[in-house]
């Protein structure tokens, strides 16, 4: 078996375009921020519940009406997601499948729809209140 990947499976998987993902599924869950990639509007989310996908963990778009700079990393937010999916071949699945141990026959795209922090602890103003209390 050859390390190298084929030309024709590299010239599909660099034809999907943005155009290729088909909306699939809305989904509403809670998790927090990895990491934010401001410049891109990208972000990696962790979920506390699985995805349709099996998985817990996205790198989602950002949408420009949520404001980037003000989401913060480790903060437990309720997060609504839009799903998208778009079609690998046959040909290309199935090579995935044989000569990588790959079994996956779409890539998936997310897209942030909405963000609500959740005040998990409370005590961020209440102890700040308390400490003011006592001088």
């Amino acid at each position: 078996m050859s390390n190298e990947f084929p030309e024709w499976a590299e010239k599909e998987i660099n034809s999907i375009t943005n155009s290729s993902f088909i909306p699939q599924d809305d989904l509403e869950g809670t998790g927090y921020f990895l990491d934010i990639d401001k410049k891109n509007r990208k972000a990696d989310f962790q979920f506390y519940e699985k995805l349709p996908t099996g998985k817990h963990i996205v790198t989602a778009n950002i949408p420009k009406n949520i404001k980037i700079d003000e989401l913060m990393k480790g903060f437990v937010y309720i997060c609504k997601l839009k799903i998208l999916k778009a079609s690998l071949s046959t040909k290309l699945s199935n090579y995935l499948k044989e000569n990588l141990n790959i079994d996956m026959d779409y890539i998936y795209q997310f897209e942030v729809q909405s963000l609500e922090m959740l005040d998990v602890g409370g005590d961020l103003t209440s102890s700040s209140t308390e400490d003011d209390l006592e001088d």
